[in-house]
This record gives structure tokens, sequence and C-alpha cells, in this order.
């Protein structure tokens, strides 16, 4: 008798240590991810659609309004992720140019910027992530003018040109909205967004003194058109893929 209330007291405490065993794993295990990426290892790409606006006196030399449309590309990873937040960085690449025709003169006017965004998001589940981005940078603008009016001089056509490196940077904030979660149930795989993001392109000021484009034709004087500089308000809209 004693054998068997001493063998139905160990089960009976075997039963009770096995229950609050499983009751701290499932305490300590980590909760399912979320239907939306927001992990440490999160890579992204983006390619989209940038308009901005030049208020710069500048700018109407190259442009009947003031507005320049660009391809607009940035390839980022997460680097750091924690509840709701995280943050990421990449490299950015916008390209656009315009063009106008002003008292027989064809000018034209084309703008490169290489950035690297740096990204703070707010995670919001299935409903995708609230963003702000700075992104330092570069740009190299470039200008031309077909100065036709020097037809008098004997140099008809011949460009009169301009490259410079620049300093730039954008500040913006926008959201990215998940519309395709990849194979259901599963961690890993493509998935699609669509985001909008608007803010302040700013590019270092410049002065617009053309040059011949031809270093050894001294028959065509430069210009000087005075500063310009490529700096105003933006939107982007664009499709991102991660993984």
């Amino acid at each position: 008798m004693k054998l068997r209330t001493v063998f139905l007291s160990l089960v009976a405490a075997s039963g009770v240590w096995l229950s609050a065993a499983r009751a701290e794993a499932q305490r300590e295990s980590p909760a399912p991810n979320a239907a939306f990426d927001r992990g440490d290892v999160m890579w992204r790409f983006e390619l989209g659609y940038r308009g901005s606006f030049i208020t710069s006196p500048g700018y109407n030399a190259f442009a009947t309004q003031d507005y320049i449309p660009q391809l607009s590309m940035t390839a980022s990873r997460t680097l750091l992720a924690r509840g709701r937040y995280s943050l990421a960085s990449g490299i950015g690449w916008d390209y656009g140019s315009s063009s106008a025709t002003a008292r027989g003169d064809a000018s034209s006017l084309t703008m490169h910027r290489l950035d690297v965004p740096l990204e703070g998001r707010f995670h919001l589940g299935r409903w995708g992530y609230a963003f702000l981005r700075l992104a330092p940078g570069v740009a190299v603008v470039t200008t031309q003018i077909e100065d036709f009016s020097a037809s008098s001089m004997g140099t008809a056509g011949q460009a009169l040109t301009k490259s410079r490196w620049l300093f730039a940077a954008d500040a913006s904030a926008g959201y990215a909205w998940l519309v395709w979660s990849g194979v259901p149930n599963s961690e890993v795989g493509p998935r699609l967004w669509i985001q909008a993001d608007g803010g302040y392109g700013w590019v270092a000021e410049e002065r617009l003194s053309l040059a011949p484009s031809v270093a050894d034709d001294q028959r065509t004087a430069g210009i000087d058109l005075g500063p310009l500089a490529m700096r105003g308000g933006f939107f982007r809209i664009a499709a991102a893929l991660s993984y």
C-alpha cells in the first residue's frame, strides 16, 4: 500500500512539473512572425516616379514649366528592428531632364542624383508602415544651349555647356502599403509594396556660366545666365519588392 501511494504521488508530481514546464516554454517562445516583413534581414528594391517643383529663375531657360519629371530607384536593407520600429539604409538614384526653346536657342538640362537614404519606419501590422527618410548625397547637373543666335559671329550651332557635381539632400515622409505578402504561411519569399512620399529636395546653387563645348574653339564667347538652384518640393510614387 505504501509503495502504491508513493508511486501515485510521483506520477502526480511529474504531471504538475510537466504542466509548469510547458507553460513556461509557451511564455518564452517567440511570437510568430507578422504577415509583414520588418525583420532585421529585409532587402528592398524600389522603382518609381518622382516629380520635383523648381522655383529658381535660372531654370526658366531650360524648361517651359517649373517642374522636372524623374525616374527614381532605391535599394535598401533593414539594419535594426525593435518592436514596431526599424531603421533601413541603402543607395538611391534619380534621373530627370527638361528642354526648351527661346529666341531660337535650343536648351536642355539633365540631372543625376546619387544619395544614401536613412529611413526610420513605424510598422502597423498588415497595413504596412509609415516612414521618415533623410537622403544626403550628390547631384550632377549638365546644362547645354545650342547657340543659334551667334550666327552673326559665324558660329551658328555652337553648343555652350556646363556640367558640375553639387551637394544634394532630401527630406520626406510617406507610407508603404503591403499589397501582396507572398506564399501563404511562408516566412520567406518576395513581397510587393506600393508607397508614396513627399518632401523637399535641396541641391547647392551654381552659377550658369556656359562655355563652348569645343575647348580649342575661341570664336564663341561664353554666356552667364545667373544662378541656378535645383531645389523645391517633390512627390514620389513607387512600387517595391522586398525579400
